[in-house]
């Protein structure tokens, strides 16, 4: 990994750090543990788990978050900022 390991520090990134595990699990890959400073791409993630994964964390917190979020900033650390941005803006508060 090209970043040290950062464990979560809010509910938003425990939750994130869940949906990675899980969705990256389900493609045979075990990156345990996930930090937040952990790059999607660099853990085993692609495109098609990225887009699904969008979905989950859309359904997940009830807001919606700009679909190159994931790409542009493959971190749990920004799509937390991404998730509580999206609620700030007028989406529904994320579901703690």
């Amino acid at each position: 990994m090209s970043s040290a390991y950062i464990e979560p520090r809010t509910a938003v990134e425990h939750r994130l750090v869940a949906l990675w595990s899980t969705g990256l699990g389900g493609i045979g890959i075990e990156a345990e543990p996930i930090g937040v400073e952990d790059d999607f791409f660099e853990l085993g993630g692609d495109s098609l788990l990225a887009a699904e994964l969008q979905l989950a964390i859309d359904m997940e917190f009830g807001v919606e978050v700009p679909a190159a979020a994931l790409f542009l900033t493959p971190t749990i650390a920004a799509l937390a900022e991404a998730v509580e941005s999206a609620a700030d803006n007028g989406g529904p508060e994320p579901v703690l």
